[in-house]
């Protein structure tokens, strides 16, 4: 009782400590709906913790005289909002804190090459394989990774530290492999691991027909700094997920090719005289 009354009037380190907590709290909620893109939930948190520090100091300012039943109420209300925040985001959390504590340097991984002609060489074999997946409607993720290789996510998974090839791709992703549900991490022109798990995001605006390969692909690029490539099982159709999330389909061979250039900084002219 009379909590915002003492602390306005000779705030005391705990009062301190007290807040920051609660601004943490009520930063790390906001942070977790706008970066899953759940602006609703964001805007009903924001109210809502304004509408409950409104109350709180009124109740308390008048020394419980109005609002005593409102207040109290709204802070056992407030740990409920927490706990379910919390479970709802859970494994965001989870990743954030494996993130946190887990390697994610490029150089903890050895690639087998990348000059230019290693790189595209790597490019011509994923473009080909991918081709190849499309056509026969076999599900496929390959997760390429720019900079750095996310440790956690390749835990998940099979470790091969082979050279990317069609025929090891397309082995991968056959229906009767044991790696096939899971995703393919490569770095360079190398294959990392396979049959490794993402996060999935929690997006609602995204279009019902994404399966879970396209929600994986969208959430992985919330977390890191990578590049999806998805063949559709139900329909062959290629997709590639940008860092922002945006998912663009029905990407063709020389799209692709122009795609994975970008990322491995392969020139135009370098690409032409390759094929020729």
């Amino acid at each position: 009782m009379n909590y915002f009354k003492n602390f306005l009037g000779n705030p005391s380190w705990v009062m301190v400590f007290d807040a920051i907590i609660l601004a943490a709290a009520l930063a790390v909620a906001l942070f977790l709906t706008i970066r899953k893109r759940n602006y609703g939930l964001s805007v009903f948190l924001t109210l809502y913790f304004i509408v409950a520090a409104g109350v709180m100091l009124v109740s308390d300012y008048f020394e419980g005289k109005y609002l005593y039943i409102g207040a109290a109420v709204l802070r056992y209300f407030t740990i409920f909002v927490i706990v379910a925040v919390g479970i709802i985001y859970q494994n965001d959390l989870k990743a954030l804190f494996l993130k946190m504590g887990s390697k994610t340097d490029e150089t903890t991984y050895h690639t087998h090459g990348n000059s230019e002609d290693e790189l595209i060489d790597a490019a011509n074999e994923i473009i080909k394989a991918v081709q190849s997946l499309s056509k026969n409607d076999t599900g496929a993720l390959i997760i390429m990774c720019p900079d750095h290789v996310p440790t956690n996510v390749v835990e998940t998974g099979t470790k091969l530290n082979c050279l990317v090839s069609s025929e090891v791709l397309q082995a991968i992703f056959n229906k009767k492999s044991p790696l096939h549900d899971g995703a393919v991490i490569i770095k360079n022109n190398t294959i990392i691991a396979a049959g490794c798990f993402l996060p999935l995001t929690q997006r609602t605006d995204i279009s019902k027909d994404f399966g879970t390969r396209h929600r994986a692909a969208i959430g992985v690029t919330e977390e890191y700094n990578v590049f999806p490539i998805v063949v559709s099982e139900e329909s062959g159709i290629v997709s590639v997920v940008h860092k922002n999330g945006e998912c663009k389909r029905f990407i063709t061979g020389e799209k692709l090719l122009d795609d994975i250039a970008q990322i491995y900084g392969i020139s135009v002219i370098s690409r032409i005289r390759k094929r020729k």
